[in-house]
């Protein structure tokens, strides 16, 4: 039970309150959060708001390498012109979270640190290579994404840091970032199934591939063996479609025994095609 509430001005001031208040939790946006207090299932007994952080609600761009502040909003991510066509991917995963209202206070950080395995950002980000920063009052420490990601709801962040930074390398003219989900209502009770994908194609060929995916086990998780096939290949249907009964097959083997089985090891061929499918198009349009 929450027995006091901090609100934090600046980066300096809550890493000296992680450092003081023992049992202590973050808030930003609250989308979730707010959501695990009212089913009583926090432990903590101090909040620590960091929404008035100016410094970690900031988007920019040195040497070639994007950093977004954890405290941006999904509306945010979506307005910025920094990121330009090529994070069509991160644009659109930021416009399919939730309604117009959680999207103007949900945060980037927020979204990678409850860690759902249908946690939309979180896919565009891992086929971007993210890499999290990590801060207390006495270290900094660098993360790959991929590498924080533990379990459902679990990351590796101690209670005493926090997540202040997400960086990236600006995708270059040939290399596209694009997200592609399969949604349901409410009502019908079905997880999603979504996917990240990035493409570097030069002389018309697959130089770079890096696929993600979401909804599909306990955490969103990359494919690799899939990625590793299409490297080198020429852009064709025929390597292409390979690839995809390559994800279904290995959707099938993870969710054996699961009733969701069929289902997600099919829509995943559909979700996965139309972002390439997206990439390509970007990448001729130049």
């Amino acid at each position: 039970m929450i027995e006091e509430v901090y609100k934090a001005k600046t980066l300096e001031e809550t890493l000296k309150l992680l450092d003081t208040k023992s049992d202590s939790m973050i808030i930003a946006g609250g989308t979730d959060l707010i959501v695990q207090m009212r089913n009583k299932r926090l432990q903590k007994k101090n909040l620590i708001d960091i929404s008035d952080v100016e410094e970690l609600k900031l988007i920019s761009e040195d040497k070639g390498i994007i950093k977004i502040g954890a405290c941006t909003t999904f509306n945010q991510i979506i307005h910025n012109e920094t990121l330009n066509r090529n994070l069509d991917g991160l644009k659109k995963a930021a416009m399919s979270v939730g309604s117009p209202q959680i999207r103007s206070r949900g945060t980037i950080g927020g979204n990678i640190c409850n860690n759902s395995p249908s946690a939309d950002l979180i896919l565009p980000l891992l086929v971007l290579d993210a890499v999290v920063t990590i801060q207390t009052k006495s270290y900094e420490r660098k993360v790959h994404l991929k590498n924080l990601l533990l379990d459902k709801n679990k990351v590796d962040i101690k209670d005493n840091e926090i997540l202040t930074y997400i960086e990236f390398e600006k995708p270059t003219k040939d290399q596209i970032v694009t997200f592609s989900k399969l949604g349901f209502r409410k009502s019908l009770a079905i997880a999603k199934v979504s996917a990240g994908v990035f493409l570097d194609i030069k002389d018309n060929k697959f130089e770079i591939v890096r696929i993600s995916l979401g909804a599909l086990s306990n955490i969103a998780r990359r494919a690799y063996n899939v990625e590793d096939y299409l490297i080198g290949k020429e852009v064709k249907d025929e390597y292409i479609n390979i690839a995809i009964d390559m994800l279904e097959n290995n959707v099938k083997k993870e969710l054996q025994g699961r009733e969701s089985a069929e289902f997600k090891s099919h829509a995943v061929k559909g979700v996965v095609e139309s972002a390439i499918s997206e990439c390509i198009k970007l990448n001729l349009r130049g």
